[in-house]
């Protein structure tokens, strides 16, 4: 890896880290949801996938292949697909998919691209 990819994890691991805090009262409380704070939680956590998305596609570009060869648990294209399916079905996610992706691949994540930083 070359310089460059700091701030760019430095992003990433932030947007991770704002989604699983963001996720927590709604994973505690799932009938949340339906309210107008769940809603806006909601909100909250799709932009930072969103944004987690991007981040991981610019970072494919620069390194290919260094995620999965590093980290080859994670499902990173699951991670850029998701990006996608916000960007374009937004109106028909599924709450209690969200928050399982939330719940079941956010710690993964956030563990990977924290050694990531380590090891630069």
């Amino acid at each position: 890896m070359t310089d460059g990819s700091s701030p760019l994890l430095d992003d990433l691991l932030a947007a991770l880290e704002r989604d699983s805090s963001k996720s927590q009262p709604l994973l505690q409380d799932p009938s949340q949801v339906d309210s107008e704070l769940g809603r806006d939680l909601l909100d909250v956590i799709c932009m930072q996938f969103l944004a987690i998305g991007e981040a991981l596609k610019r970072f494919e570009r620069q390194w290919p292949g260094l995620l999965q060869a590093e980290f080859p648990s994670v499902d990173w294209k699951g991670a850029m697909g998701f990006r996608d399916v916000i960007a374009h079905q937004y109106f028909d996610l599924d709450s209690e998919q969200v928050l399982l992706i939330c719940e079941q691949s956010l710690p993964q994540r956030i563990a990977a691209v924290r050694a990531l930083r380590q090891s630069q």
